[in-house]
């Protein structure tokens, strides 16, 4: 498998519900139920894994779904704007 960069992360933020969550949203064909290994990419070059899920919203009309990602066990100071998120597919 090869790590594939799933998204750059913008804004993290608290909402309801435990853990935080990224932004942009991605498409919902991007989000698949269960549990998400990924790694953290911070903009120092640091690196760390995390555990994420995707929350997919429903919303009616033309547009596909969207999906945001949401980490447990982390901090909104622990993914700050330009974060890359990787995962294996």
């Amino acid at each position: 498998m090869s790590a594939r960069l799933l998204l750059v992360v913008e804004e993290a933020f608290t909402a309801r519900g435990p853990g935080v969550l990224v932004m942009p949203r991605v498409v919902a064909e991007e989000g698949r139920p269960g549990t998400l290994s990924v790694r953290l990419r911070a903009p120092d070059g640091t690196e760390r894994a995390a555990k994420a899920t995707f929350d997919v919203a429903y919303v009616p009309g033309p547009l596909a779904p969207f999906a945001l990602l949401r980490f447990h066990g982390v901090a909104v100071a622990d993914v700050p704007a330009g974060t890359e998120i990787w995962t294996e597919r």
